[in-house]
């Protein structure tokens, strides 16, 4: 008795590499390799990351312009954009409260200026602003590059004379 070996049709073989192309790709995934746990938060930044005033100190009296010298620590100052872990850019808030660790702080723009919130995303260590006359409370807070907030923050009362 003579045995035959099976054969397979063109439409048979094609079908079988098309489900096996399916199945194979439902077990590789989409091929999307952006992981959320990849991504970097704001608590993958340094625990002693810090933003201080170097001027003007607390209780001082100043002109307008205000002069500001600002430094970090634990952190770079560096341009805002992409989330860089040891990474980060300083705001100033006016008569605002500071914003809470992973809050968005409102980026550049006029509207944010009118509001007190005054964004230095160059990775600035300096900067001035103009102010009336009067007494201000400032919040000097850092941020990554998209803006979250992190790290400890500095509050100051300054006088801005006539």
């Amino acid at each position: 008795m003579a045995t035959t070996e099976p054969t397979l049709t063109r439409r048979q073989l094609t079908g079988a590499i098309v489900v096996g192309t399916i199945a194979l790709s439902g077990c590789l995934g989409d091929g999307d390799t952006d992981d959320d746990d990849d991504e970097i938060t704001v608590d993958d930044q340094p625990d002693d990351a810090a933003a201080r005033f170097v001027t003007p100190e607390d209780g001082d009296t100043v002109s307008s312009p205000v002069e500001m010298e600002f430094e970090a620590e634990g952190v770079d100052l560096a341009p805002a954009g992409e989330a860089v872990v040891g990474e980060g850019h300083v705001h100033v808030l006016i008569d605002r409260e500071c914003f809470e660790t992973g809050e968005t702080i409102p980026g550049p723009g006029e509207a944010q200026e009118e509001e007190g919130i005054y964004h230095y995303g160059d990775g600035q260590s300096e900067g001035e602003i103009e102010l009336e006359p009067g007494e201000y409370d400032l919040c000097l807070q850092l941020a990554d590059g998209p803006h979250r907030a992190f790290g400890e923050t500095d509050e100051i009362t300054i006088t801005v004379e006539e």
